[in-house]
């Protein structure tokens, strides 16, 4: 399973969201369940953070949604970001014609 995150820093909120997304990787980077966990900033709207994360199967990702902090990270949302949070959740396909395909 693929979760897609998108994150619009409130104006003078950059740096916090930043570290707080940096946090929030380094504790999902222990979770059994996820096969990986990558925060970008996106290139032409500085500010702007997204979050491609890989789960096992959606109960990883359930299981991931009831950490410590993650609620803690989403308890913080409405001073952070300027916009509501997106999130795009899908299955890979074609993954298995090549290794390239797969994240």
């Amino acid at each position: 399973m693929i979760v897609t995150a998108i994150f619009k820093a409130r104006p003078g909120k950059e740096t916090e969201l930043r570290n707080e997304l940096h946090g929030g990787a380094s504790a999902s980077w222990n979770e059994a369940g996820v096969r990986g966990y990558h925060v970008h900033e996106l290139i032409d709207q500085p500010g702007t953070f997204m979050n491609i994360e890989v789960y096992e199967n959606e109960a990883a990702f359930q299981s991931h949604l009831e950490t410590a902090h993650v609620k803690s990270f989403l308890g913080k949302l409405d001073d952070l970001l300027a916009e509501p949070l997106t999130v795009y959740q899908g299955k890979a396909l074609f993954g298995g014609e090549n290794s390239k395909a797969a994240l």
